[in-house]
């Protein structure tokens, strides 16, 4: 059997150079150009398996030669890697929408290299055997379940019939279609969703029925890709689903925002910011989905990336309530002996708190009342506890049901003394920054 044919594209060469010895060593046959008018060249004399593709080259870029590939017909259906140094996202944007079927950033591994080609070269294979168009008539119709055939297999043989016609799918309560001229592909729809964005929610179902009448028409153009590079997409969606469906068994769970499983930094693309920003522990990941505009496939995506991270969970993270603004201060006759012969002197700050101190009212009611920032609270307390004057008791019970919640900022449970409380809320101080 021969060996596939790579084509690698860059214009330095040491990148060429050593592109060609893992290709080879991975067993490839392997070409070279160094931009993009040779590698338009090479590929009209002799077609490639796959195109590895830099973007920033002379005479012609990578963007513009994945374009011209993409939409010449003879060429379309030749899988296009961006192999880039350009990591940002709004190139990576860019590149998929010029019809690239991967991006890969040129510091990854040679291993994820490696299989990121065989996986793009298994789809290719499994769409290039084209199905026998079957003669088509007004009554011309096909069915099945999605559990037998996925939407990729059932797309296919939609266009196989190379006639007008809408491709009707049911999940439940959710419906889809996917309309086509002539076999091609003109307008998808699918609940909120429209155009490409539809098609490619309707490839992470797995569940439903299909079936496909010939005849309806509709009226709308809302896709313009190819049906041959909507397939491979579909299918590489399709088969990233299955991995995150083995994480995330359901759209229906609740997502909740946790810090249990951070140990370093935290890492927020705007992606993942603008899930967790709607992760307030009530809505499901797929109603956060359809909040910020997203298909659940990038939804499912960016949550598994934050539930490997640790930063999100689908359960409450359980969080023990503070007890110490819950401790009642107490008046004492203050110190048994005298430390001076001067008359003690306390700041307006300390007396405005001491005359609010009555045995009934606890230290966050205090806080409130008197006006005071928790550092000064802080700072008052430790002045009145070391010269005697307070004490603090424990925490009073609360009822069943009362809402413990406070504007003041919590510490931990309470300590018998209040100097134990001071200790106890200055880590708290020096956390949000008011030393």
């Amino acid at each position: 059997m021969s060996k596939q044919l790579v084509l690698m594209v860059d214009d330095e060469l040491d990148n060429r150079v050593m592109m060609r010895y893992f290709l080879e060593s991975w067993g490839y046959d392997v070409e070279l150009a160094e931009n993009g008018e040779e590698a338009l060249e090479k590929v009209a004399a002799q077609r490639p398996a796959l195109v590895l593709l830099d973007l920033e080259m002379p005479v012609m870029d990578g963007f513009e030669t994945c374009h011209r590939l993409k939409e010449d017909p003879d060429t379309e259906t030749i899988p296009v890697i961006m192999f880039t140094g350009l990591d940002q996202t709004a190139d990576k944007v860019k590149g998929i929408r010029r019809g690239a079927d991967d991006y890969v950033v040129k510091t990854v591994d040679p291993e994820e290299i490696q299989v990121r080609i065989e996986m793009i070269l298994r789809r290719s294979q499994r769409y290039e055997q084209q199905t026998t168009p079957v003669p088509a008539t007004t009554d011309a119709v096909l069915s099945g379940s999605l559990e037998d055939k996925n939407f990729p297999e059932a797309f296919q043989l939609a266009m196989a019939y190379g006639s007008s016609g809408t491709l009707l799918l049911r999940n439940g309560d959710k419906v889809g279609k996917v309309y086509l001229i002539d076999g091609d592909v003109v307008h998808a729809e699918c609940e909120n969703l429209e155009g490409e964005s539809a098609f490619y929610e309707l490839a992470v179902w797995n569940k439903g029925q299909f079936s496909y009448q010939v005849g309806e028409i509709s009226q709308h153009k809302t896709i313009e890709a190819k049906g041959q590079s909507l397939l491979m997409e579909a299918t590489r969606r399709m088969d990233e689903w299955n991995l995150i469906s083995e994480k995330i068994p359901s759209l229906d769970v609740v997502l909740h925002r946790t810090a249990k499983g951070v140990t370093g930094p935290v890492r927020l693309t705007p992606s993942a910011w603008k899930l967790l920003r709607h992760a307030d522990g009530k809505k499901t990941l797929r109603q956060i989905s359809h909040e910020i505009g997203v298909d659940t496939y990038e939804a499912g995506r960016t949550a598994l990336g934050l539930l490997s991270a640790g930063i999100a969970s689908f359960e409450a993270e359980s969080v023990e309530r503070d007890t110490f603004f819950d401790a009642v201060p107490e008046l004492r006759d203050g110190p048994t002996e005298p430390r001076d012969k001067e008359p003690l002197e306390l700041t307006p700050v300390q007396w405005k708190l001491l005359t609010r101190i009555d045995g009934v009212r606890d230290l966050g009611a205090l806080t409130q009342l008197v006006g005071l920032s928790p550092r000064k609270m802080a700072a008052a307390l430790k002045v009145l506890a070391e010269n005697g004057l307070i004490r603090v008791g424990k925490s009073r019970p609360r009822a069943v049901g009362t809402d413990s919640s406070r504007t003041t900022p919590p510490s931990r449970a309470a300590a018998k003394t209040v100097g134990g409380h001071v200790e106890a809320f200055q880590p708290r101080i020096r956390a949000v920054g008011l030393e």
